[in-house]
């Protein structure tokens, strides 16, 4: 089954998500912040990011800049998950470096999330013929 990869550092929430997607049939990988992220896909080569944009250290844009750059990475898939729908200079950066797809934590619903986890999935999208 598809790797899924958790970027947020509010554990409630990553431990939350990463619970949903496991129950799903999904692996669940977790990281509390940017760098582990970035560290993450380079040793576990997840299917599928679901990342935070707000976080310390490295936030979710600059994990995004380092995937994009990366010629192995530029195309992984990238779900934002987040609290900061309100800040359109970062909502328009994580546009510009390519997501997939944008959720508000707000106003999410798990079905939802999943809806657009399989959306997005590679290997998902190639067996409905897209």
């Amino acid at each position: 089954m598809s790797k899924i990869l958790v970027v947020d550092d509010f554990a409630l929430a990553r431990e939350s998500v990463a619970k949903l997607l496991e129950y799903e049939g999904f692996t669940a990988l977790r990281a509390k912040d940017g760098r582990e992220g970035l560290a993450m896909v380079n040793n576990a080569a997840p299917d599928l990011v679901l990342l935070d944009l707000v976080m310390p250290g490295m936030d979710g844009v600059g994990l995004l800049k380092a995937l994009r750059r990366d010629p192995q990475w530029k195309d992984l898939p990238v779900i934002v998950l987040t609290g900061a729908t309100d800040d359109e200079k970062l909502i328009s950066r994580a546009w510009e470096l390519k997501v997939q797809d944008l959720i508000p934590k707000a106003s999410f619903g798990f079905d939802d999330l999943l809806a657009r986890v399989k959306q997005h999935l590679p290997q998902m999208a190639e067996s409905r013929g897209a």
